[in-house]
């Protein structure tokens, strides 16, 4: 049970649409609040984060290469991850960035 103010470990990956794992590769490039000893995270601090990133709010939205490309250069669909439709290859953000960022996808989905 998490107090006042806080969000659990599970939901805020699920408000965030990630596996609850990819949530410490955030916190650990500074792009995302660490928790408090219990797991749980401040709102407030989550708050802030989506504000200062709006991208975090789209990491479980499949995005075409072109799109990736925006957030940010050389980010593209891994080959283990993703779809195609039509001529476009189109994945999910956080699995666009666990794969540059060399995260085994294992350990993540």
């Amino acid at each position: 049970m998490t107090g006042t103010g806080m969000l659990s470990r599970e939901r805020t990956a699920l408000m965030l649409h990630v596996p609850d794992v990819f949530l410490d590769e955030l916190a650990e490039r500074r792009l995302f609040p660490k928790p408090d000893s219990d797991g749980a995270y401040r709102i407030l601090d989550v708050e802030a984060a989506l504000r200062a990133l709006p991208w975090l709010k789209r990491l479980g939205v499949p995005l075409s290469e072109g799109e990736l490309a925006r957030v940010a250069d050389g980010l593209e669909p891994p080959v283990h991850a993703g779809f195609t439709w039509g001529d476009r290859r189109y994945c999910r953000l956080w699995e666009a960035l666990a794969a540059a960022w060399k995260v085994d996808p294992i350990e993540v989905a």
